[in-house]
């Protein structure tokens, strides 16, 4: 399999539909005025498109500066001793390429050498540098000529960065040390345009008056909007139980619930989930009979003082007394008077 080379040959192996085979000359290192348009161009994409459709479009900007024929992009985690990516994306390269490269990616160099630095750049000749043998011959299934891969950090509270590796094939013009110097220059600026876009589109998914994040499988933020680690702090959890909160969300639980936040989850895109939280009133979840009998636990009456008022049971108001503690997560009245407006004025 090779790299797409026509319209024809792409139609069913580009990821992204529109995008177009280019095979431009290679031209000298960038001026000062085509990075400003450059970044300009980044950060109008951001604001105006959503995160998918941004991806796609930085990568077309890119190739303005640094010309090669394929990309293959995306989030990385490197914890345990292991790889973790998502949220990935590809240009100009068949279906099959991600699983082959995945499946030999801890014996990438440039993964060994850079996942310390905040920033790293670096081009790989297939051909002629000493690179593990496997990992040599799954570049040369796809006719991988040379590679200029990098990476940054991502800016916040994650453990991610965020990964772009660009292709030429083989027997083309070869990526230059400029490209290096210039990619280097970008990345940033990509990250970053990337973080502005995702953090748009949190700030819409978020409930009103509330917060969201994306997390990868296992609980680890990805991006969040600015508030959100702060509101769980804030309501008494430590970073560890908030990392357990998040792994039991991105694991299949739907739902969790304190004494004034609700955080609801569902799946955003492959191997990414969007965590959302909302203000919580405990007592919004009971009945209008219930609240009403809430209310005059809240007066200090008792459970048959109430019944008498409202001319039902005994046995009725202690099945509405048990069901009021049961949706409100307390054992007894003054639990329910400590975390409700109960018996405020």
């Amino acid at each position: 399999m090779v790299f797409c080379t026509s319209a024809k040959e792409a139609r069913g192996f580009l990821v992204f539909e529109d995008a177009k085979p280019y095979c431009p000359p290679y031209n000298a290192p960038m001026r000062i005025g085509e990075f400003s348009d450059i970044v300009f161009r980044l950060t109008n994409s951001a604001i105006e498109a959503r995160p998918g459709e941004h991806q796609r479009a930085q990568i077309e900007i890119l190739r303005d500066a640094i010309k090669f024929d394929a990309a293959w992009w995306g989030w990385s985690n490197l914890s345990g001793g292991r790889n973790r990516l998502i949220n990935t994306g590809t240009l100009g390269l068949p279906q099959s390429f991600e699983s082959a490269v995945r499946a030999v990616l801890h014996l990438d160099p440039l993964v060994k050498h850079g996942r310390n630095l905040a920033v790293f750049g670096r081009t790989v000749d297939v051909e002629n540098d000493d690179l593990p043998e496997d990992y040599k011959h799954c570049l040369e299934a796809f006719q991988i000529g040379s590679i200029l891969n990098g990476h940054c950090r991502l800016q916040g509270e994650t453990q991610f960065n965020f990964f772009l590796s660009l292709y030429t094939r083989s027997g083309g013009q070869k990526l230059s040390n400029d490209d290096t110097r210039d990619f280097r220059l970008i990345l940033r600026h990509i990250e970053q345009n990337l973080s502005l876009s995702l953090r748009a589109e949190l700030r819409s998914l978020a409930p009103e008056n509330g917060e969201a994040a994306f997390v990868s499988v296992g609980g680890a933020i990805v991006r969040s909007t600015r508030g959100f680690l702060n509101q769980l702090e804030q309501n008494g959890l430590n970073r560890s139980q908030i990392s357990e909160i998040l792994a039991d969300l991105s694991f299949g639980q739907r739902r969790w619930r304190g004494d004034k936040l609700l955080l609801d989850a569902r799946a955003y895109r492959r191997d990414l989930i969007l965590v959302r939280l909302a203000p919580h009133d405990v007592l919004a979840q009971l009945s209008k009979e219930e609240r009403n009998v809430a209310d005059l636990l809240a007066l200090g009456h008792t459970m048959r003082e109430i019944a008498q008022k409202r001319e039902v049971s005994h046995n009725t108001v202690r099945n509405q007394v048990a069901s009021i503690y049961r949706k409100t997560g307390v054992k007894n009245r003054t639990m329910l008077l400590s975390q409700t407006r109960l018996g405020q004025k």
